[in-house]
């Protein structure tokens, strides 16, 4: 039996054991904020099956809708377009993840295949929506996006269009088929919960712990954005109250991490993108 073949028997283990990181914007002192124990060694032995099969240490994936297409997330910190003031030791996890070229561009800059405007989760999993001039029949946005790319991590984030038309049950299922092909792919998926949706606040909350839970019940990385996002003016939301707000200039200043810019949503977004990046990728080493 081949190394890699039992490393897959390991992936499809059940486990049961959770650690959220939440990454938050208050001290620069979360360098490396720690994972558990369990969750970082399954973390590990994703990254190592990963990297057997090819996928590139420095390189990661966006999977998600509009909020994650925007030029605005992690774009600016691509182009070198960032301030990071008290958060200056996240600048080896930019060094680390601007080295390489993802497909277009490094993979801050990189426009996912997996990832699109009005998207529910079912999307990333459906051939229909893949890239036909890019991705193989029959191929799915997900399983082409990590094909191409060969990335070792996937930020992940659904939810947001889910709550208007998908039941709980639907949501959770797709977000487990998510998680089964990232991790047999090797890459480690680092789940993220969804911003405020003030029409349907219960179905957010809802939302938000079937996120949480599947993340528990699969030993993944969660990403806590949605407490992130808590005390911003509007909870981090644009005047359409959906999408995370943006700086008065806009993509040019949604990198800015100084203290007078720490009010906007994708401002939040890119900097708990960046501290959830550099402790998964310090402690999965």
């Amino acid at each position: 039996m081949s190394r890699i073949f039992r490393w897959l028997l390991l992936l499809a283990v059940p486990v049961f054991v959770f650690a959220a990181i939440r990454a938050t914007t208050n001290t620069a002192a979360q360098q490396s904020q720690a994972l558990a124990g369990s969750v970082i060694e399954r973390a590990r032995l994703i990254y190592t099956v990963g990297q057997a099969l090819g996928n590139r240490a420095n390189v990661f994936s966006k999977v998600g809708d509009s909020i994650s297409v925007s030029a605005s997330f992690l774009g600016p910190v691509g182009e070198g377009r960032y301030q990071l003031g008290d958060y200056g030791f996240l600048q080896p996890v930019i060094d680390h993840f601007s080295s390489a070229t993802a497909r277009l561009g490094n993979s801050f800059q990189n426009r996912s295949l997996a990832a699109g405007e009005g998207w529910a989760a079912w999307a990333a999993l459906d051939p229909q929506f893949a890239d036909a001039a890019l991705c193989s029949p029959g191929e799915t946005p997900l399983a082409c996006e990590y094909r191409l790319t060969r990335p070792a991590f996937a930020l992940i984030m659904f939810g947001t269009n889910d709550v208007g038309y998908r039941s709980a049950a639907e949501f959770e299922y797709d977000l487990r088929r998510i998680i089964d092909v990232s991790e047999l792919a090797g890459v480690v998926p680092i789940l993220s919960t969804i911003p405020e949706r003030p029409d349907v606040p219960a179905q957010v909350a809802r939302f938000n712990q079937i996120i949480a839970s599947v993340a528990e019940a699969r030993m993944t990385p969660l990403w806590d954005y949605h407490s992130a996002l808590s005390g911003l003016p509007n909870s981090g939301l644009a005047w359409d109250n959906v999408h995370p707000s943006s700086p008065p200039e806009w993509y040019a200043d949604a990198a800015d991490f100084r203290s007078h810019n720490l009010m906007y949503g994708y401002v939040i977004r890119n900097l708990t993108a960046l501290q959830v990046l550099n402790s998964v990728w310090r402690q999965v080493q």
